[in-house]
């Protein structure tokens, strides 16, 4: 995988709390980026998911941010797109791990970003992969 530097740059995960979207935070941390971690439901193993991961941000001195939201609802995509904006900085980028048909409400996901790469990751895609997909399209 090449060693793209992102430092400067932010991304918003969606589905954080699985483990490909885990291993895509952490991974874009460590090329240096500012990552926005939310999680699919509102779950509380989904937040603790998203808190832990967060944790590992931290411990490579990356700025990130836990959201536990219901990424089926439009408004609340929206709002975590804003949130993330308000702490972090404007996004670059943002992937979701989607891991059946309407989990994300990818339209507002898109829309909200306003012409930003969004990066579309089926929940069974290979993480190595998913990650290199991602950090291309910076």
């Amino acid at each position: 995988m090449p060693d793209t530097d992102l430092h400067g740059k932010r991304a918003l995960i969606v589905g954080g709390e699985t483990a490909l979207g885990r291993a895509l935070a952490v991974g874009l941390a460590e090329a240096g980026a500012d990552v926005a971690i939310a999680t699919l439901s509102t779950d509380t193993k989904a937040e603790f998911a998203v808190n832990s991961a967060l944790n590992e941000l931290w411990a490579l001195d990356r700025r990130g941010l836990a959201l536990a939201i219901d990424a089926s609802d439009a408004a609340q995509v929206r709002d975590a797109v804003e949130r993330a904006e308000r702490e972090l900085g404007r996004l670059d980028l943002a992937a979701a791990v989607v891991p059946n048909e309407g989990a994300v409400a990818l339209d507002a996901l898109r829309s909200a970003l306003e012409g930003r790469p969004v990066v579309v990751i089926a929940a069974d895609s290979d993480a190595a992969e998913a990650l290199r997909e991602v950090r291309e399209r910076f």
